[in-house]
């Protein structure tokens, strides 16, 4: 029979407290799923993770009643939600959804912050991918996520978020008992107990300094390691890819991060345009200008959009200069473009509360937009300049520099600016775990 976590104890505010009825001695591995739909396949988890030394708690996140004995139940997912199971199998598949999505996230983080559990592993198709990695996105960095899913060959992106989801795929569909399914669920187990055999959370040894870059910028992230390697800090560089940008702002949020430079704004461009690196949104900017973490800006990347087979160029921006950097190709920026950029940019930082300084290379955004090359549009430069002081809230400070972004120059100004940022607002670095659940 299947162990019931909570056990008989009494309820204290209306919650009922994770008072474990049995004493945790091997490392412990939370595995979601329907088991109305999934049961068979997760008992078959369960067991070769208990052939490898390990414990498993089955929380079961389905709507109907489970074919497989679960330690969590349903009811008490829907309980810690706020929720009757009754009400929440009257109210609808998607009410059903949320509800499961927040109940276990409240119950993972429980587990978790009571050292009950080492990882977590989801198995489903696209209800119960859209469950587990709901709860996952809630953990913190570091701590081992796989969800083994029947849509995970699609575009995961909605799934993972921004946090480190492991995404394994069945292949098959999960239905049915056959030896093909079974190989790779005993594969996604035992992928899920190696990552929980070293579950430290993440903690930084030094305090970080953040950064964008992307591929025709990437000059700048070389100089600009070596400038804060020297003060002591290490860099995480994060790729303006559509989630990169995003991702690097959660970790501000989350507080791991001691100062930024948010040198390439290239996510904005695809954005306006549906282009590659499309997807940032339109808090792009804000979250980290609104952390209190000093933050440096730069326009880089914003002189072109990327396009691919995948990802077309636009008919509005056909006979524009085009740079052929793989498959993927650079459509060149114009005047208008550095209007709106300047527009969209000002408006993002009206409500900044972190201190944040402007930094704009007056001989151009990327390496393809350096003298000689390609793109090279100087005028293009000093209309996005002008538009941008035009509009910046004026405590904002804009400085020149006579250089261009990927120019050793242009990155010991931006470090240096940083620094002196950091410097007027300076807090003691602690080595103490800063990632926090939310």
């Amino acid at each position: 029979m299947g162990r019931n976590i909570y056990g008989r104890v009494r309820k204290v505010n209306g919650e009922i407290p994770l008072t474990r009825v049995f004493k945790k001695t091997k490392k412990t591995i939370l595995l979601i799923a329907t088991l109305d739909t999934k049961g068979r396949e997760a008992l078959f988890m369960k067991e070769v993770a208990e052939k490898r030394g390990f414990s498993v708690l089955l929380m079961d996140i389905g709507i109907g009643k489970p074919s497989s004995p679960p330690d969590i139940r349903n009811e008490e997912v829907a309980k810690r939600a706020g929720y009757e199971m009754g009400e929440v199998t009257k109210r609808g598949r998607p009410f059903y959804v949320k509800v499961m999505q927040n109940g276990g996230l409240l119950i993972a983080k429980e587990l978790l912050e009571s050292k009950m559990i080492e990882g977590v592993i989801g198995i489903g198709g696209g209800t119960g991918t859209s469950i587990g990695t709901y709860i996952m996105r809630g953990l913190p960095y570091g701590f081992p996520k796989v969800m083994v899913s029947t849509v995970a060959s699609r575009d995961v992106r909605e799934y993972v978020g921004l946090k480190d989801i492991l995404m394994f795929h069945t292949v098959s569909d999960l239905l049915g008992e056959n030896s093909f399914s079974r190989f790779l669920l005993s594969k996604a187990i035992s992928a899920i107990c190696a990552m929980a055999e070293d579950s430290v959370l993440f903690s930084p040894t030094k305090p970080l300094i953040s950064l964008t870059a992307y591929g025709i910028n990437s000059t700048c992230a070389t100089h600009v390691e070596l400038l804060v390697k020297e003060r002591g800090y290490e860099l995480i560089c994060f790729h303006a890819n559509g989630t990169g940008g995003p991702a690097m702002e959660q970790m501000v949020k989350e507080g791991l991060i001691k100062g930024v430079l948010d040198l390439t704004l290239h996510e904005i461009a695809d954005d306006l345009f549906g282009g590659y690196c499309r997807g940032a949104g339109e808090s792009r900017l804000e979250v980290e200008c609104s952390s209190g973490v000093p933050v440096i800006i730069a326009p880089g990347g914003l002189d072109n959009a990327v396009f691919s087979p995948h990802y077309p160029m636009p008919k509005e921006l056909a006979g524009r200069r085009i740079y052929q950097h793989d498959e993927r190709f650079c459509v060149r920026m114009e005047k208008g473009e550095m209007v709106k950029f300047a527009e969209i940019i000002a408006k993002r930082l009206e409500k900044a509360v972190s201190p944040v300084k402007v930094l704009i290379p007056k001989r151009g955004f990327s390496e393809i937009d350096a003298e000689g090359k390609e793109f090279f549009d100087p005028e293009a430069v000093k209309v996005f300049e002008i538009e941008l002081k035009k509009r910046l809230r004026k405590d904002i400070e804009i400085e020149e520099v006579d250089a261009n972004l990927c120019e050793r120059a242009f990155a010991e100004k931006a470090v240096k600016s940083l620094f002196s940022l950091m410097e007027s607002s300076e807090k003691p670095f602690s080595q103490s775990p800063s990632i926090r659940l939310e």
